[in-house]
Order: C-alpha cells, then structure tokens, then sequence
C-alpha cells in the first residue's frame, strides 16, 4: 500500500488543489505527494510542496487518514492541517504533471472531483465545526 501525505490549506475558505486532466477527467488534487524510503510523513509532505508548487509550508495537525482500494493501487491518505510559512503558489513542471493551482470555495467543493475525495469531511470540520473521526476508513474515489 503506497502512504500519500498531503495538506489541506485553507484561505479565504478556499482550498488549495492542483488540477491534473486524467484519462479525460479533471481531477482536483490536494497537494501532496508520496514518500521516499526512509522519509517521515511531515518530511515527505513538505518536500513535495516546495518540489511541486514552492512552498515552504508548517505542518500543523492530522485531520484525517483515509483508505483507497483501487484494482490495482491501494493508498493510505494522511491528510494535515496546514498554512503556508513563505511563498506564493507556483506549478514547478519539471516536478509535477499539474495543469494549474487552483483554489476551490469550500462551500463549492461539490462541484469538482476532488482527490482524495473527502469533500464531506472538509465542508463539515472548516464550515460547520462538526466533530470527526480522523480515521474515515475505506472512501470511494470515482474518476481515476
């Protein structure tokens, strides 16, 4: 099972997501990446955002791990809380196949295909302050 840490980062109640084209398919992507051998999830999570989109970002708390079962990948998602320490947002194409930075309204989230697909989850804990599980278990991921 390949671990992704990514980050959710929260601004003017948009969030951040990188837009990728896959198999005909617009997918909006909540930064992240995967681990190298050896690295830490923290590690790794902010390494991929300075590779991919130059930032320099604080890892703050797990809001939530989730699983996907697809026929032939399964991931494990760890998924922080975080905000941006220095930089603006900007694609890095030697790094990453992302065709834009895209910041998506909150209470718009299901409008997109959201990668992981946790749009429930984020509308609930950032505009309604409900309480959650971290661990959500096994979520549908349509579109890959």
């Amino acid at each position: 099972m390949k671990t992704r840490p990514s980050a959710i980062i929260i601004a003017d109640n948009k969030l951040l997501t990188l837009k990728y084209n896959y198999n005909g398919n617009t997918l909006y992507a909540i930064p992240g990446g995967n681990l190298e051998f050896g690295e830490k999830l923290e590690e790794a999570l902010t390494r991929e955002l300075e590779e991919e989109i130059g930032l320099e970002i604080e890892v703050q708390n797990l809001l939530f791990i989730a699983e996907v079962h697809l026929q032939n990948k399964d991931t494990l998602h760890c998924i922080f809380q975080s905000k941006i320490a220095s930089g603006t947002p900007k694609l890095n194409p030697k790094e990453t196949t992302a065709l834009e930075i895209c910041w998506l309204p909150i209470n718009h989230l299901d409008d997109y295909n959201l990668y992981p697909n946790i749009k429930t989850e984020i509308k609930e804990h950032f505009l309604e302050g409900k309480d959650h599980q971290v661990f959500l278990g096994e979520i549908n991921q349509p579109w890959l």
